[in-house]
């Protein structure tokens, strides 16, 4: 875990790194983040009768808010980070930003809407008791099976081969590495009384596979692959209902 990762976007210099550099065109944080956005543009509207009230949970710049631009009825993006919605907001983030203290982000509820829930780049980076958080969150927009759906993405899956990189590679004790196994994710969600019911990935692959010379090869088997083969995704976005 990064002990400081709720600290860190406080700064508006790492922020601008983020946003800039991070999801600059053409980067590997960039092209898995244009195959989340194809998918969720295809999957909300199948998934729901009508738009849903939209939930980003520690929402940062609001990049899937972006993604989901006229698919939902309205967005609600939550964070700690005034850096962050700022930037959000000159990158034309829809909806609406919420600063909110840590642990105390709740939910814009529409009682007449099914509500959809997101939470991307977060459970992997925090500890236990701020994946609980999320999941407090989640249970107030989405109180039953019938309220809508919550998609929780895990960028470092422990079936992956990332997991290569704990196994043989040079990690001492100042190297942050962090994994999160299916086994853990389920956990998570029945603990809070969700149920998974899916799973999408988007890259097989690493960061460092996406650089020459065989760059092409990895993006290309990504395309077609990973999403048939999500179980063993680097990147994959479980989607979970209530009980």
């Amino acid at each position: 875990m990064a002990s400081n990762y709720t600290e860190v976007f406080q700064d508006p210099t790492a922020v601008e790194k983020y946003a800039e550099r991070t999801y600059a065109p053409g980067t590997f944080s960039s092209i898995v983040s244009n195959r989340q956005a194809g998918w969720l543009r295809g999957f909300v509207p199948n998934a729901f009768g009508t738009k849903p009230t939209h939930h980003d949970f520690a929402c940062g710049t609001g990049r899937v808010s972006r993604m989901l631009a006229g698919m939902v009825a309205v967005s609600h993006g939550y964070d700690t980070s005034e850096a962050m919605l700022q930037k959000g907001r000159e990158l034309g983030t829809p909806g609406y930003a919420h600063l909110v203290r840590p642990g105390l982000a709740a939910p814009e509820v529409d009682p007449g809407r099914p509500a959809l829930v997101t939470a991307f780049r977060f459970v992997l980076n925090v500890d236990l008791h701020l994946r609980d958080q999320l999941m407090d969150f989640a249970s107030m927009a989405l109180p039953n099976a019938d309220a809508g759906l919550l998609l929780v993405e895990n960028h470092g899956n422990a079936s992956s081969l990332r997991h290569l990189r704990k196994t043989f590679g040079r990690l001492d004790a100042s190297t942050w590495f962090q994994e999160l196994s299916h086994h853990e994710m389920r956990d998570l969600f029945a603990r809070h009384g969700f149920e998974l019911v899916g799973v999408q990935g988007f890259t097989l692959f690493t960061q460092g596979c996406y650089r020459a010379p065989w760059g092409w090869a990895s993006k290309a088997a990504d395309a077609a692959l990973a999403s048939p083969m999500s179980k063993w995704a680097t990147d994959v976005v479980y989607i979970a209902r209530r009980r």
